[in-house]
């Protein structure tokens, strides 16, 4: 019955999170985009794809795996718990930003406005993080990256900038300053890669959002153990 209802939220999120990509960015409405994901996934295993569609028809198929797999984690490592139902609340979102910021180099204010009450309460309702390193983390992960978009100009966003405070809002202090370690590192080896490639300008930008989620992924599910072991 735990495996059925895990699949069951992580395909509902993966369905949520594909229509939250065609919709937001476009600024159409959910309702009429509802069908999309069902109807690439069809025309893609019926070898059907119209002009186009392969990368949306493939996107779907990739979101709705990394949703389960997100949930099936969270439930894995937390049980059947409030806690559990956060963290994968919390990786969902995490994969929506990412998509979104990799189709479209967009962080959406009004997703992160979205997510902010729900976080407030699970720090505050929940302890998860307790509210002291939530604010904490939301100050160091928004100010960190602030300086940084204010040395470099151009080269990252304010969306990132904000980005980085709602991750320490959800991951707390010690969570965001994983999550930023492994962001900065995952983005700066992308970097390297792709100016290796030469198919990277120099003066170009390149979508963060990703290698921020990365970072929140492992601070969600590994933070503590990593911790411990750092410690020990």
């Amino acid at each position: 019955m735990t495996a059925i209802i895990v699949i069951a939220l992580s395909l509902l999120a993966g369905w949520t999170v594909n229509v939250m990509a065609d919709a937001l960015p476009t600024a159409q409405s959910p309702a009429s985009c509802w069908r999309q994901p069902w109807d690439a996934l069809s025309r893609l295993l019926r070898g059907k794809l119209l002009p186009g569609d392969r990368t949306h028809a493939w996107r779907t198929l990739l979101v709705w795996g990394a949703a389960l797999i997100a949930g099936w984690l969270a439930f894995r490592r937390f049980g059947m718990s409030a806690e559990a139902l956060v963290v994968a609340v919390y990786a969902w979102f995490f994969l929506a930003v990412a998509v979104i910021d990799l189709e479209h180099r967009r962080v959406l204010n009004r997703m992160l406005l979205a997510a902010l009450p729900f976080a407030l309460a699970a720090s505050l309702l929940l302890h998860n993080p307790p509210p002291l390193s939530a604010v904490a983390g939301t100050a160091l992960g928004f100010g960190v990256f602030l300086l940084l978009a204010l040395v470099r100009p151009g080269g990252m966003g304010m969306g990132d900038v904000k980005l980085a405070g709602l991750i320490g809002l959800m991951t707390g202090l010690d969570g965001v300053i994983l999550a930023m370690t492994v962001g900065i590192l995952a983005g700066g080896l992308a970097a390297l890669a792709l100016l290796a490639s030469r198919r990277f300008d120099r003066k170009a930008t390149m979508a963060y959002a990703p290698y921020l989620a990365l970072g929140a992924w492992v601070a969600l599910y590994f933070g503590a153990d990593l911790w411990r072991a750092y410690l020990a």
